[in-house]
């Protein structure tokens, strides 16, 4: 068990962050063993630091994040294999939804249109269901002229072949690994932090390169 003090030093969150996710069901009730003297689960270090991995990798909210950690298959010893068959929840939009027709509507599109995109993997609506974050994306595609079309299409397809090989790393790790949680994690940092970085640095260094010239 932890004093105040020391999950705050550890965890490296402040101490009205803490008192506030305790409040909002998404760390333990601390241990009252006497007046104004509360112990806390040693596991709060690892929560703290998955809520702020939730937050800045996935941008999620204090509520998509509490219904994650109330769901049933959550499990508090392994929040990283948890969200693996969980991730529709943090990834899933909680107010703004649009429906086929509105969003054919809008950018002037068929509803066959709209399917090709879907069955190409252009759009990913979860269930079925358009959210905000597909009205953004269709709205970037229809803006797109031929040759940038061209390239949104190079994107997909290179993104099939490295999802393809994506997985077949996890599901390989995984096997030879008895620290599941820990090698998820690890895997996480892969796909969100370091692919992204790699991209987008040598688009941006490539550019800062044709353009100097």
């Amino acid at each position: 068990m932890l004093k105040m003090n020391d999950l705050v030093k550890l965890s490296q969150t402040p101490k009205s962050t803490v008192l506030y996710y305790i409040k909002e069901g998404l760390l333990p009730e601390p241990l009252k063993d006497k007046p104004n003297f509360h112990l806390y689960d040693e596991r709060c270090i690892g929560l703290l630091k998955f809520i702020k991995y939730l937050q800045t990798n996935f941008n999620a909210s204090i509520s998509q994040i509490k219904q994650l950690f109330t769901h049933p298959n959550f499990d508090w010893q392994n929040p990283y294999e948890s969200l693996i068959s969980l991730i529709n929840i943090i990834m899933g939009a909680e107010n703004e939804t649009f429906s086929p027709k509105a969003l054919c509507q809008e950018f002037s599109l068929s509803e066959s249109a709209l399917q090709t995109m879907v069955d190409d993997g252009l759009l990913n609506p979860r269930e079925g269901i358009f959210t905000a974050k597909e009205r953004d994306i269709l709205a970037i595609i229809c803006r797109c002229n031929e040759a940038e079309y061209e390239m949104v299409k190079t994107y997909l397809q290179t993104a099939k072949k490295l999802a393809e090989q994506e997985v077949n790393l996890t599901l390989s790790a995984l096997k030879e690994s008895e620290q599941k949680d820990e090698k998820l994690k690890h895997l996480f940092d892969l796909l969100l932090v370091l692919k992204p970085y790699i991209l987008n640095m040598q688009t941006l260094n490539i550019y800062q390169r044709e353009s100097s010239t």
